[in-house]
């Protein structure tokens, strides 16, 4: 028996194995996942980037809390002999918006300069003058918020999981095929090599797969697998240095070391898993939205590209973090993190860690990502950039 049971051993699963063990309960957890290699998981193929710009408060302080672990990585997760290095470093977002994305920006401006974020508002002359080689006719307004950065996903996955493992936590490479339940609680876990895991709360972090497992208990959440295409380049001509840019097109570009690469946004693109790497999205979509944002794109070198998923919430592209309440008090779930759960893993880790050995939030209240929004049907108000 493990009187907590954690399925899932991503990046969410994992830093919050090693939140609970730093808090004396390493001994009573266990994190069940099926590849160690991560092979199909989310974290490893992710794009990286650790942004301050959001649309709601509590997600600019989760980002804020996600700059302090991973920029210190060393220091605050693993502090062994042989440290993972995640390859922390600056390199800055902008975002482009045209319209009614104005008073958005400014709104979400004014929220995070009264945070305490770094970030600037530029209308379109700031922007020729921030980046003379792109062409704006089509926007009306920038974010630009210099201090973003970029992590290796991969290095903060493994520093986690090793650094847990190190303080006492068990993985165990099994897969949950069942879950067993009672009225109130859910009392124990069936795994795919016969054994059965008894326990006295479970978390459900099993990212593209929470779905699935909260089926099983009756519980139906908006969370479905989507997928995402990453492509990298090189270019022929010579451009200025630039942060990376997510335009309101859906395009994401940013400079990775010798080249470039881009993707766009998960927002509408049908639910599934598919891991073909279909390369006619660069060419046909891709491409042509970089080459109209600047002519310094209109020649390019393909070199390939990797292929992940989001746990995308069709509901409002937020998590639902914490218990199935009035139902399953000890069902916990965490997923749905719409591509920003590498970022915020440190800060949603630690209100969980909270929860389950406080029976509160101390640090952040998260309570607003309840699975109450669901049943209620009240999606969150967010006015952040699409995922």
């Amino acid at each position: 028996m493990a009187k907590i049971v954690i399925i899932g051993g991503g990046v969410i699963g994992s830093g919050l194995a090693w939140h609970l063990a730093k808090a004396g309960v390493a001994d009573d957890t266990v994190v069940i996942e099926p590849d160690p290699t991560y092979e199909f998981a989310a974290t490893p193929r992710a794009f990286g980037g650790i942004r301050f710009v959001q649309g709601l408060r509590e997600n600019f302080e989760m980002s804020r809390f996600g700059h302090e672990v991973y920029s210190r990585f060393t220091e605050t997760v693993d502090t062994s002999d042989d440290p993972v290095d995640v390859n922390y470093h600056t390199v800055g977002y902008i975002f482009l918006g045209k319209g009614k994305d104005v008073a958005t920006f400014e709104a979400d401006h004014e929220m995070l300069a009264g945070a305490g974020a770094n970030v600037q508002l530029l209308d379109r002359a700031g922007l020729e003058e921030f980046m003379p080689s792109f062409d704006f006719k089509d926007v009306d307004a920038g974010l630009h918020s210099p201090d973003d950065s970029r992590i290796d996903p991969h290095a903060a996955l493994q520093g986690f999981r090793k650094a847990a493992t190190r303080l006492g936590i068990r993985y165990l490479q099994d897969r949950v095929v069942d879950i067993e339940r009672d009225s109130v609680k859910v009392t124990a876990v069936k795994l795919e090599s016969g054994e059965t895991l008894t326990g006295d709360i479970f978390i459900n972090a099993a990212n593209c797969w929470a779905q699935d497992l909260c089926r099983i208990v009756g519980m139906e959440i908006p969370v479905e697998p989507v997928r995402r295409q990453t492509f990298f380049f090189d270019i022929q001509e010579e451009l200025e240095h630039f942060p990376g840019v997510r335009d309101h097109t859906g395009l994401s570009v940013r400079p990775d070391g010798a080249g470039f690469i881009c993707g766009k946004t998960a927002a509408g693109k049908k639910a599934g898993f598919d891991w073909e790497l279909d390369h006619r999205e660069f060419d046909d979509d891709l491409w042509p939205l970089m080459a109209h944002r600047s002519r310094k794109f209109d020649a390019v070198k393909y070199k390939g590209g990797w292929v992940g998923h989001y746990d995308q919430n069709r509901m409002d592209a937020n998590p639902i973090i914490g218990p199935w309440i009035d139902e399953l008090e000890n069902f916990i779930i965490a997923a749905g993190f719409s591509g920003h759960g590498l970022q915020h893993a440190p800060a949603v880790t630690r209100g969980l860690c909270e929860l389950i050995m406080d029976g509160e939030y101390r640090s952040l209240d998260l309570s607003m990502f309840s699975y109450k929004r669901v049943l209620d049907d009240t999606p969150l108000p967010d006015s952040g950039p699409t995922p």
